[in-house]
């Protein structure tokens, strides 16, 4: 051990402290210079003493600083990162599966073994990255039953982790299923890597459905097609079937030919949807004689069937071309549902009896509600049938507006008095509310109107209403609303303040026709939509999962003032096709966050609930659902990557080696790194404040100085 004196470490100037060791002389001296009774031995005997306490203070203030250093026998720290995944188990070639992967990681770490000098710090991956305990059982923490291979997150990961290790050894078969292309991040590795590829290059004969392409969710009554990606190796100039089944009923089946030895075929399916809901399907190749595996022989997919046409009920009180134009408009668009009623007299309509449930509906468009000829009594029947609906009301002639005021009353965003009054108006646009979804098209800088016919004075607005458009009359504001919306928790409502705009769809002018359009249709849209209050967002990180893959669940939850309720339970509830029901509690981790995985799910169709609470509160409720089911990715390819592993070692300055080679890195080891034993030097730092025993000589000293004191009387 040899210690070295570093000096002081303080901020205070010379002069002060010589002025202190003065300071500290004198009153030590001057405290016994005119004792009594006391030889002149005593006092310098006390008075050293008490200047002696005063140094050790003082040097301990200016905090010197001692350098220790010393040798040390340390092993070499070397990095293991295991590949966990299914692949690394298959039984192929000259290479014997798990069995031979777990006799060379055991073997490496045998503590009798050629390189038990090594310090190991063990991990696994698949998916991510995880450590494992040199001490624990490694056939337990080992499981080889990841169903995704990520190097490049695992290499990214050591990274993150890395703190001194001389090497790293990566036991792969450098099969990429998941993540990035781990080349680039290999080349910022610091120190040799040596690859070690378990699993084999030998092709065997297979067919496989390597991918299916299709969309995740359609349209009721819709027709979607599905592209299927067949690989053949092994199998030249043969008719394989491709079969499309939903649950136990066979859809569809096609029949490809194999060309040669080796090849991959594509196919397209077209699934006609006619029912809604989750619709598990699934290719499927039926089994060749000679196939080495029919695990990649089947894959699952699922399709989230929703009618989500917009349904709207148009009722018209008036026989004018805007009706006509208006449903045009709304016939021709595929996401709407357009039923259509228009009055006749008494409670009569051309197209039939009202809808007597409104609840189907996302929308009613009232036009001209109510002519000044309805009943009174049909009137009040009209407006307590649909008050709990979106609402779009669109004014037209001989329409009644005050007793329209009346019998919606807090519905609409506007209201009449008796002596309003139509006039020919043009519309003006509302600079603040050019950002509201309603106006969210390119409006042409010389866009010209046909004027319109609205309702100008005695007409107000309530407090939560939004004017887009106000109507100007002979160029001048009227300061009447011709546009006005309002939203409440519920739904929107819509006002169009005037009439005669099928002179738009008229115009010879195609941006005007265009404008009268979009207009049209984002009104619509945004009356039928239902207003976002969603305080839980809830879903699984997949739509489908692999069997044996874990499924994961993510949430985020806001209270009802819209902050991060970090204190929230949320509960989560699975039922399977056989409605047996699996409940959890979803993790919190933190500013409005909650997880959740689950493991060894069978294989099959789930609808999820989840809950949200706070103590006897419930904040909010959301639901859908995902498959379990699919091609394990694992056995889709297994021809070991040669390339991959050697390009690895090679830009790190390690070494790869193929598993029947692996007896020879004990050796590379030793010659790369050195295995052995080494000497270290280890320097530390000692701080004199942070000792006691300065302060437990001080003690000492300060007692002798008493007990001299005591014994002269002093």
């Amino acid at each position: 051990m040899d210690i070295q004196f570093d000096g002081f470490q303080n901020s205070i100037p010379a002069i002060v402290i010589m002025i202190l060791l003065a300071g500290a002389l004198v009153l030590s001296f001057w405290t016994y210079i005119h004792a009594r009774g006391v030889s002149a031995r005593s006092r310098i005997i006390l008075s050293s003493l008490r200047f002696l306490c005063f140094l050790i203070l003082i040097l301990v203030l200016l905090n010197p600083l001692f350098i220790i250093s010393e040798q040390l026998t340390v092993p070499a720290r070397i990095s293991l990162i295991l590949d966990n995944s299914q692949s690394t188990t298959l039984v192929k070639g000259d290479y014997e599966g798990e069995q031979r992967y777990r006799q060379l990681v055991n073997g490496l770490l045998d503590p009798d073994g050629a390189v038990s000098e090594i310090e190991w710090d063990i991990f696994g991956f698949d998916a991510d990255l995880f450590e494992i305990d040199p001490d624990d059982d490694l056939v337990s923490s080992l499981t080889l039953d990841g169903t995704r291979t990520d190097i490049d997150r695992a290499l990214t990961s050591y990274l993150e982790l890395h703190d001194g290790s001389e090497a790293l050894i990566l036991f792969t078969d450098g099969i990429v299923t998941s993540g990035r292309d781990p080349s680039m991040t290999a080349t910022r590795i610091p120190v040799p890597v040596f690859t070690i590829g378990i699993g084999d290059t030998s092709r065997l004969n297979d067919i496989a459905v390597q991918s299916v392409a299709h969309v995740p969710a359609a349209s009721i009554n819709s027709r979607i097609p599905v592209d299927v990606s067949v690989r053949n190796d092994g199998f030249p100039d043969m008719d394989i079937p491709v079969q499309l089944w939903e649950g136990e009923t066979l859809i569809g089946e096609e029949t490809i030919r194999s060309a040669s030895m080796r090849s991959v075929r594509q196919l397209r399916f077209t699934l006609e949807l006619e029912q809604e809901g989750l619709r598990a399907f699934r290719i499927h190749i039926p089994e060749t004689e000679g196939e080495w595996t029919t695990d990649n022989n089947t894959y699952y997919f699922n399709v989230n069937v929703s009618d989500d046409r917009i349904r709207i009920l148009h009722l018209s009180y008036a026989i004018h071309p805007d009706v006509r134009a208006l449903r045009r408009l709304l016939e021709e668009d595929k996401q709407i549902s357009l039923e259509t009623r228009t009055w006749i007299s008494g409670d009569r309509y051309s197209e039939g009896v009202l809808p007597d449930r409104a609840d189907t509906l996302d929308l009613v468009i009232l036009h001209g509600f109510p002519a000044r000829q309805v009943p009174q009594d049909h009137a009040r029947f009209v407006a307590r049938q649909f008050a709990d609906n979106a609402l779009f009301v669109i004014a037209a002639p001989g329409q009644d507006l005050a007793r329209l005021s009346s019998l919606l009353p807090g519905r609409l965003p506007v209201r009449h008095q008796e002596n309003h009054a139509w006039f020919e108006v043009q519309p003006l646009f509302s600079a603040e509310r050019a950002d509201h979804p309603v106006l969210d098209f390119n409006r042409p800088d010389d866009l010209r109107l046909p004027p319109l016919r609205g309702s100008i004075g005695n007409v107000q607005t309530t407090s939560i209403a939004n004017v887009l458009m106000e109507s100007a009359y002979r160029g001048t504001p009227a300061g009447t609303p011709l546009v006005a919306v309002q939203t409440t928790s519920d739904y929107h409502t819509a006002f169009f303040n005037g009439y005669n705009f099928y002179r738009w769809m008229l115009s010879p002018r195609e941006h005007t026709r265009d404008f009268w359009e979009k207009l049209f249709n984002n009104m619509t849209k945004w009356s039928a939509a239902t207003p976002d209050e969603q305080l839980l967002d809830l879903r699984p990180l997949e739509p489908s999962f692999q069997i044996g893959e874990p499924v994961r669940f993510r949430a985020y939850l806001r209270n009802e003032a819209f902050l991060p309720e970090e204190n929230g339970v949320i509960e989560l509830s699975l039922s399977d096709h056989l409605e047996q029901e699996r409940r959890y509690i979803m993790s919190n981790d933190g500013r409005g966050w909650y997880s959740l995985e689950m493991d060894h799910l069978p294989e099959g169709s789930y609808r999820y609930q989840g809950r949200a609470t706070r103590g006897e509160r419930v904040i909010d409720e959301r639901e859908g659902e995902f498959v379990i089911g699919g091609v394990n990715r694992e056995f889709i390819r297994t021809i070991r990557n040669d390339d991959l592993l050697s390009f690895i070692a090679g830009r790190t300055g390690g070494t790869f080696l193929p598993h029947n080679q692996a007896d020879h890195l004990p050796e590379l080891l030793a010659e790369e790194i050195g295995v052995v034993q080494r000497t270290e030097t280890v320097s530390r730092t000692i701080m004199v404040h942070r000792n006691p025993f300065w302060f437990l000589l001080i003690l000492l000293l300060l007692t002798i100085e008493w007990v001299i004191r005591k014994y002269k009387s002093i």
